[in-house]
């Protein structure tokens, strides 16, 4: 027989508000539509950052929003090393980048993470580029997915 348990707020013991909820890494959740579980922690975004090498919304190369992410560093033109807090399990895990569009040449920015040495478990490139080999400075918006060390 299985249990359940209804409640509209869990509060600390000493009953004063929020609390900290800890789940374990076999935590599954129901998708929207009810056909699917998945595990909860595989599901999250691991990091996170917004980087602007142009000075715009923000002085320029400096870093944005951001999780898990310690420093943020412009290399050169158009690529910015990302160093995480808390380490990724490996080197293959799965990284996104979006280079804004904001050029006034009609040209389009393109994401490129680096070469697959420039990936390592502690730190990654989030590059921009015109054309392969061409990098652009833009504002980089960069995600990583996978398993944490």
């Amino acid at each position: 027989m299985t249990s359940q348990l209804n409640v509209d707020t869990i509060v600390d013991k000493a009953g004063s508000g929020g609390t900290n909820v800890k789940i374990g890494n076999t935590s599954t959740y129901v998708s929207d539509g009810g056909a699917t579980t998945q595990n909860t922690v595989q599901s999250l975004i691991k990091q996170f950052s917004t980087f602007d090498q142009r000075g715009g919304f923000v002085t320029q190369d400096t870093a944005g929003d951001t999780f898990n992410t310690s420093t943020q560093t412009d290399r050169e033109a158009g690529t910015v090393v990302v160093n995480l807090t808390n380490n990724m399990n490996n080197t293959t895990y799965p990284a996104f980048n979006s280079p804004h569009y904001d050029r006034t040449d009609g040209n389009r920015n393109y994401p490129n993470m680096g070469a697959g040495s420039n990936c390592t478990t502690s730190s990654y490139n989030a590059c921009s580029s015109q054309s392969p080999g061409n990098t652009q400075d833009t504002v980089m918006n960069s995600a990583l997915a996978g398993d944490l060390a």
